[in-house]
This record gives structure tokens, C-alpha cells and sequence, in this order.
């Protein structure tokens, strides 16, 4: 196999036309750049440099690996780029990609300059982007692990009941779990993990609840619950605007702790430098204490 730095040091003599101005364009020593060019002519099996007068000319076997070396080179160099300068390729669930990773993302290429390329869908196809190698990182509410991959466990985000400014609830502060019983709970995307944790949480509520599925993503689920078609359990960073606004209120359940965590997912075996490992430091400096949310104090996400 060649050695990708005799050869650049080899275009280096070409290109200088000696070993001495290779020496200095490389700033290595003159004994070093002949150690390289023997090597790579061992290597090749063939005397690749010839000096005259001086300087140094390809012999015509060094002409003819000319274009070569140069080609050698230049996908080398496209290959780096490709693979570690290239945009972060990051993949997020629905949720977490259109109402949390906005900010930190933006923070991220101010301070990194990256460029990142984000596709957002749902929890199991945001995974299978990342499993499939269309993606560096994946954002996601749940997931199944697996040995190749490793997860660190990113924003808690707390899970509230949204209603109609014109409910019955408006006026509320809180609810009771038990309160949730014969009201049409709107459901949106699926897999992301929600029912789970409704059963662990509510334990035998939970299977008393009447659920309304099929409404596809939150956005859906925000205007079917403002239309008066029923209620819901989102995360709180999705109905901050609309809180805001007035056009939905949000009450916490004051008997059970709802918070759903969320984890970023990368391959075990992603290199130190690279693009992938560096959000994942910048991400986790922005994440937040469950205790935090519970307690409505600082976040890193308003």
C-alpha cells in the first residue's frame, strides 16, 4: 500500500524541481524528504527522481507515476473532506427536531462554523437513518439499544395536558390523573414512546384512558385540540407559542410526574474530531436536570 506522505513529499520534490526547496515548501529536513522518496521508489520498485545539475527531474518512470500520485493525493484529500469536514448529518424525531433542537443547533454552527444537514421524521425512521449510515447522529424519544451504538441521555422534557382556551379546564391550574378518564385523548405520531410511559406512570388509569389516535404529528394534535375535538399529553416545548398566545393552555398533572427523556444515539465507533462527537459535547453542555423542568426553573430550551 502507498504511503500517502512519500507521495505528497514526492509531488513536493516535482513540483519544487529539488530536495532542498522541497525541504523548505515542506519545512522538514533535506535528509528526510530523500528518506521519503526512497522509501516510496522501494515501495514501487522503480527510481522515480534523477538529479542533474543541482536539481531534480523525474526519471521516466516518476512521469508516468506522476498523475497518479497527484490523483492518490486529491482523493485522499476530497475523502477527508467528505468524511470529516463534511456537514454533521443529523437525524431527529418530530418532536425533538421541530420544537428542541432549533437553539442549540443554531448555537452550534455560530460556534463551530459546521454546516449540519438535518433530516427530521419519525422515532424508527430517524433511527434507521442512523443504523443505514444516512446519518451521524440521532435525536429521538425512544429506542431500542443495540451494541453498536451508544445513547446519552439529552433534555427531560415534561409532558403536559393541552386544552381549549373554551374547556372546562381553562381556568385550572393543574389536573388530577383521574380527571384525565372519559375525555378523548388526541394522539399523534406513533413510536415515540408516549404510552409507555403513561402505563408506568398511571398505572391502572392508563388502560382506562380512551384514546384517539391517527392524527399523525403534534401540529395535527395542536389544531384538532384548538377546534374542540378533545384533549392531549404533549411535550411542553411544542405549545410554548401557542401558551404565549392564548390559543391553548397547558396544565401539569399535580399527582404524577409526566417527563419524557430524550437521547442522543451515535455509532460506538465515531472518531474523537469529528463533527459528530463535537455536537455531542456541545449538545450535552445545554441539556438540563429533570429536577429543573419539574420545578419550572431554567431551560435550555426557552
Amino acid at each position: 500500500m502507498l504511503n500517502l506522505l512519500h507521495t505528497r513529499t514526492f509531488l513536493a520534490v516535482v513540483d519544487a524541481g529539488g530536495f532542498r526547496a522541497a525541504s523548505r515548501v515542506l519545512d522538514i529536513a533535506p535528509s528526510t524528504i530523500m528518506d521519503h522518496v526512497g522509501q516510496l521508489e522501494a515501495e514501487l520498485g522503480a527510481s522515480l527522481i534523477v538529479r542533474r545539475r543541482g536539481s531534480a527531474q523525474p526519471t521516466p518512470q516518476g512521469a508516468a507515476f506522476l498523475p497518479l500520485a497527484r490523483a492518490l493525493v486529491s482523493t485522499a484529500e476530497r475523502a477527508h473532506a467528505v468524511v470529516a469536514g463534511g456537514p454533521l448529518r443529523l437525524a431527529a424525531s418530530s418532536n425533538i427536531g421541530t420544537y428542541m433542537l432549533q437553539a442549540p443547533l443554531a448555537d452550534f454552527r455560530q460556534r463551530y462554523g459546521s454546516d449540519v444537514d438535518l433530516w427530521i421524521g419519525s422515532n424508527p425512521a430517524a433511527f434507521e437513518r442512523l443504523s443505514q449510515g444516512a446519518a451521524d447522529v440521532a435525536i429521538v424519544e425512544c429506542w431500542q439499544p443495540s451494541d453498536e451504538f451508544e445513547e446519552h441521555r439529552w433534555l427531560d422534557e415534561r409532558l403536559v395536558v393541552i386544552v381549549d382556551p373554551a374547556h372546562p379546564w381553562a381556568a385550572r391550574e393543574n389536573l388530577e390523573a383521574e380527571e384525565l378518564i372519559g375525555e378523548r385523548l388526541l394522539g399523534g405520531e406513533r413510536g415515540t414512546g408516549t404510552g409507555t410511559l403513561l402505563r408506568l406512570r398511571l398505572g391502572a388509569v392508563a388502560s382506562r384512558l380512551t384514546t384517539v389516535d391517527g392524527f399523525g404529528n403534534t401540529e395535527a394534535v395542536k389544531r384538532a385540540v384548538r377546534a374542540g375535538l378533545g384533549i392531549s399529553l404533549v411535550m411542553q416545548a411544542s405549545v410554548t407559542d401557542e401558551v404565549a398566545a392564548g390559543t391553548l393552555v397547558a396544565l401539569p398533572l399535580k399527582d404524577k410526574e409526566l417527563v419524557k427523556e430524550t437521547k442522543i444515539v451515535l455509532r460506538r465507533d465515531m472518531p474523537k474530531g469529528s463533527a459528530a462527537r463535537r455536537f455531542l459535547g456541545h449538545a450535552l453542555m445545554r441539556g438540563v436536570k429533570p429536577e429543573e423542568i419539574l420545578s419550572g426553573g431554567p431551560s435550555a430550551l426557552r
